[in-house]
């Protein structure tokens, strides 16, 4: 095998979790006196994080109302946790490449930005994400990517060299992680990554276009 080891980034990558974090962001912004705001503003959104998303609906002098520990932006986390997983699904392949992956003896984890706590509310879910080893969220280091922090210690937690990595996302900050974590960047075509300009300018060392590609590179020379 060319990689011991594959690391996932979750939300664009994983699974479609978009619907629900819209959800729970248009519930915060009316609970807290703010209109609701159409998947067409939120979606470009999603891959940026809960901040990113709720100051579309504020003026720049009110973004401090959104930061992270204040009231909205902890009403907003645990909206999402509540209902964080009545319309999310995994992406079309990814299930059984996961299981693909697992059976050929491939080391497996997760490293997101997303909470654990959310991370695993989510899983309980979906028993294929059992084949994971390790599971790692932005509360899980002192760093969250684009950091190299959180892929470094889940690589140490799978006792896995960087250079014998891939790490697979669907965002800039992926990509970058990746590279400054010394393993291989993959770039997914499916998520999030269509919204963010500066994707496709992180040259990613390589790129697939669904999930069943991840094992085709896995046994490429």
């Amino acid at each position: 095998m060319r990689f011991k080891a594959v690391l996932f980034d979750l939300d664009g990558t994983l699974f479609d979790t978009a619907p629900d974090i819209m959800s729970a962001c248009n519930r915060t912004l009316e609970a807290f006196g703010y209109p609701k705001l159409s998947s067409l503003r939120l979606r470009p959104k999603v891959g940026l994080g809960m901040r990113a998303m709720m100051r579309e609906a504020l003026s720049p002098e009110h973004w401090d109302k959104c930061e992270i520990g204040t009231p909205m932006y902890e009403f907003f986390a645990k909206s999402y946790t509540n209902h964080v997983c009545e319309k999310t699904v995994p992406y079309q392949g990814v299930e059984q490449s996961v299981k693909n992956l697992h059976a050929k003896g491939i080391h497996l984890g997760v490293v997101s930005n997303k909470y654990r706590s959310m991370i695993t509310s989510l899983f309980a879910h979906f028993p294929f994400t059992a084949c994971f080893e390790c599971i790692l969220g932005a509360d899980s280091c002192a760093h969250s990517k684009p950091h190299p922090e959180p892929i470094l210690k889940a690589l140490e937690l799978l006792n896995v060299a960087p250079n014998d990595a891939l790490y697979c996302g669907d965002s800039a900050s992926d990509i970058l992680a990746s590279k400054r974590a010394g393993c291989i960047s993959c770039a997914v075509k499916w998520g999030y990554g269509q919204y963010d300009e500066a994707f496709d300018a992180m040259q990613a060392d390589l790129s697939v276009s669904s999930p069943q590609e991840i094992l085709e590179l896995m046994i490429k020379d």
